[in-house]
């Protein structure tokens, strides 16, 4: 069945930076069901997460280069290859399912008996629609990060999507040098800013849904990708900020983002991971 417009853009950002090839594959599987076409999908995806200096030509890996030894891929990294897997090919793969992967050759095979229906597929978790609302004081307690460099002042969460305000006050004690006798509010804090709220609903729902204890201090950034800035903040600026939940998997959190100042676009995110726990 033919993608709709939506799918089809969300199937391409999926596959960002990956060769138009694996795109058009990608395609063909969800279009078509052709499942001949997943080994060449799964090697353009492990493809775009391997280093540019990696000793290894993926195209003429065979099926027993191994993930970690061979090609380098640690184990976060693997787990960002699964979700894009799971975007791409619109699958849902359990974490324990992983456990005795550890070729390329096993991965393909996995990702063949799993569209095959082997396995079967996950159901998503309750979700509770009570929506929880935090102030200042509740932050602080709660995030690891504190004054001064806590910059969410208020926050609601319902379900998967986090609503926080931060007001620049112009006290911060940074703005002293950004910049002189011009202060303006850092691009890089307001994303982390964003990393901050993401961090909240980490701490606050993650453990619930994935059965793992979940330390503030173990919650870090891991990445981010498609972020723009549009416009300037300065002291008196209030941030409205919206973090929605993109992805849960143990333990990776996958978010996007939007800022608004008076409800015009400042900057916006569309792909910020936190890791959380040990690993």
């Amino acid at each position: 069945m033919a993608l709709t417009e939506n799918d089809m853009a969300d199937l391409k950002a999926a596959l960002k930076r990956c060769s138009q090839e694996t795109v058009e594959a990608a395609i063909r599987y969800r279009e078509h069901g052709d499942a001949s076409v997943l080994p060449g999908v799964v090697t353009g995806i492990i493809r775009r997460y391997m280093t540019p200096d990696s000793e290894i030509d993926l195209a003429k890996a065979g099926d027993e280069t191994k993930l970690i030894e061979d090609l380098g891929i640690d184990s976060l990294t693997m787990l960002e290859i699964v979700l894009t897997i799971e975007e791409a090919l619109g699958i849902r793969i359990q974490n324990e399912e992983l456990v005795d992967i550890i070729t390329l050759g096993q991965v393909k095979a996995f990702i063949t008996r799993k569209v095959s229906g082997e396995g079967g597929d996950d159901s998503s978790a309750a979700q509770s629609d009570k929506v929880k609302k935090y102030d200042r004081d509740a932050i602080t307690i709660t995030l690891p990060q504190n004054p001064p460099f806590l910059f969410v002042d208020s926050a609601e969460i319902e379900d998967k999507k986090i609503i926080a305000r931060y007001e620049i006050t112009g006290d911060e004690y940074f703005l002293e040098g950004h910049f002189s006798n011009n202060p303006v509010f850092p691009a890089s804090i307001v994303f982390e800013a964003l990393g901050q709220v993401g961090c909240l609903w980490v701490i606050e729902n993650a453990a619930a849904q994935t059965g793992q204890e979940i330390k503030p201090t173990e919650v870090v950034f891991a990445s981010m990708e498609d972020a723009h800035f549009h416009k300037r903040a300065v002291p008196g600026d209030v941030l409205e900020m919206e973090v929605t939940l993109d992805r849960l998997r143990a333990p990776l959190a996958v978010f996007k983002g939007a800022v608004k100042v008076k409800g015009e676009r400042l900057a916006e995110v569309a792909h910020l991971v936190l890791a959380f726990g040990s690993e």
